[in-house]
């Protein structure tokens, strides 16, 4: 019988005794509850999500369950990172690379996108999917999801090698915490995450993943919608605020957005995709001030490729949209400085409780270098200085600073193709 069995028996079978139990024994015995109580809650746990996953198994899809192993594996959680994969496709067609592309999203573009022997594959959202991807054989699987091993998707032991791909230009640090530690392989926007992802794992000991100079891919595509010109018949600003606490929308709420509209401008709104998931109180909020404005139109496609090519200055915060509407469109940034917290970034706070030397994050170091930045506490002067940043020119070094920001800027894609090309089996 072991001592957790024994120790069972004798809860149940006691007869009252005249006995003193000293501080040192009543500690071993409550830590010792206490350790029971965590093993049954850990097993239970663990017998939940092992009978939902049987029983989701009986949703995977069929070619789940062949045993052939596939070479090149793509997975998207939805259609807004169609543009991030698209230009990589294409590519990857062009060099006679077959893949199987995996999506959580029935609309998703790629869906119906056929090149070469390709496979295009639904598998359904949530634990479904999960459950689809553990199924998987496969060399490599490239996704744009992150915390793998650490939220819902864990690394599966028939997959050989899992690489992620950065779709934004922010710093690492933004992301929430080992967002990047368990994957294989990184596919970098720029030198700033090569960086600090190198910090992470000195600070942590952990072994050197490997780090790709790839760029953003997205750019490629969002060059190629550019030349589409469009002519406002009255100037447009796009409104586009960052999501959670270090919001805009949040700070000054819909003063901004009412500032603009009383000067006539019209204006697009555009709340960061996770705010329509996560803020849905707040969305609701400024949706119904924005009804009593005609010139007002409120964005909640996908990407906001189409909002950035109509708009004629953006109106942000600590967004990683002022760098795209910055790089590609090159048209003038006003950003509110004061409205990011680095405090609340955790990864960071981490870091820097370890190390000597505080780290700066990337966008706060440099916004200045394509934005007019302006105090939230000053926010009656944002019409003032909308008329001075369209007429002055766009910062004579933003080429430069982009050059120096984002690897391969305009041919990301083919340049991740070629990447995978030389690690197709090699992992």
């Amino acid at each position: 019988m072991n001592t957790k069995s024994l120790f069972f028996l004798l809860l149940i079978f006691t007869t009252p005794v005249m006995a003193y139990l000293d501080p040192g024994s009543g500690s071993i015995l409550i830590y010792f509850i206490i350790g029971i109580f965590a093993s049954l809650i850990y097993f239970v746990k663990n017998l939940i999500i092992n009978l939902t996953d049987i029983f989701h198994s009986f949703f995977v899809h069929d070619t789940f369950k062949k045993t052939r192993k596939k070479t090149l594996v793509f997975y998207s959680e939805g259609s807004q990172y169609w543009t991030t994969f698209k230009p990589l496709l294409d590519s990857l067609s062009n060099l006679n690379i077959s893949y199987t592309y995996l999506t959580s999203d029935k609309n998703d573009p790629g869906l119906n996108y056929k090149k070469l022997d390709s496979e295009n594959i639904f598998i359904g959202n949530g634990r479904v999917a999960i459950t689809s991807l553990n199924f998987l054989k496969a060399e490599i699987l490239v996704m744009t999801t992150p915390q793998l091993d650490v939220m819902n998707l864990k690394r599966s032991k028939t997959v050989d090698y899992f690489i992620h791909i950065v779709h934004a230009p922010i710093d690492v640090f933004k992301y929430n915490p080992y967002a990047f530690d368990f994957f294989d392989c990184i596919m970098c926007s720029g030198q700033h995450q090569i960086d600090h992802l190198r910090l992470i794992e000195k600070v942590r000991k952990m072994p050197s993943k490997k780090l790709l100079k790839t760029g953003l891919i997205y750019f490629d595509e969002l060059l190629v919608r550019k030349e589409i010109r469009v002519k406002n018949s009255k100037t447009t600003i796009l409104v586009a605020p960052t999501w959670g606490v270090n919001s805009l929308l949040r700070k000054v709420g819909f003063k901004a957005i009412e500032l603009l509209l009383l000067e006539g401008y019209k204006v697009i709104v555009r709340p960061h995709p996770q705010s329509l998931i996560s803020e849905i109180e707040l969305i609701e909020k400024v949706e119904n001030k924005c009804a009593n404005f005609n010139s007002l139109i409120i964005d909640k496609m996908s990407n906001g490729h189409k909002s950035m090519q109509q708009s004629d200055i953006l109106v942000s915060d600590a967004s990683g949209i002022i760098f795209d509407f910055a790089f590609i469109y090159e048209k003038p940034v006003i950003a509110f400085n004061d409205t990011f917290d680095e405090n609340r970034l955790l990864e960071l706070f981490e870091i820097n409780e370890k190390q000597k030397n505080k780290t700066e994050i990337w966008e706060v170091k440099n916004k200045h270098k394509i934005a007019i930045e302006l105090s939230s506490k000053d926010i009656h002067k944002l019409p003032n200085l909308v008329i001075k940043a369209l007429s002055s020119p766009v910062a004579s070094n933003l080429q430069k600073f982009r050059e120096e920001s984002i690897f391969n800027f305009g041919y990301a894609g083919e340049t991740a193709a070629k990447q995978l090309k030389n690690l197709i089996g090699k992992v």
